[in-house]
């Protein structure tokens, strides 16, 4: 990581809610150990695929327009 701040930074102090990294190489994901340790700490949900950010992000629009449902997963492959 490189300078201060930077990114551990604003996810220690509460400044990021969400955080999703995808990566692309071994030294991506070795360089993205770090971060991910940040937001585990700080209790931050933390997506590495764009399908799981995707997902999340739906179930944000469905929270914020109040009709969140829980389903059993046979529900959604039925």
């Amino acid at each position: 990581l490189e300078g201060r701040p930077h990114i551990e930074d604003a996810i220690r102090n509460r400044q990021v809610q969400l955080v999703i990294n995808t990566t692309d190489g071994n030294k991506a994901i070795s360089d993205s150990k770090s971060l991910r340790r940040a937001a585990l700490m700080q209790k931050v949900p933390y997506y590495t695929t764009m399908s799981g950010a995707l997902a999340a992000a739906e179930a944000i629009k469905a929270l914020k327009a109040g009709n969140l449902e829980v389903q059993p997963l046979q529900a959604y492959f039925a």
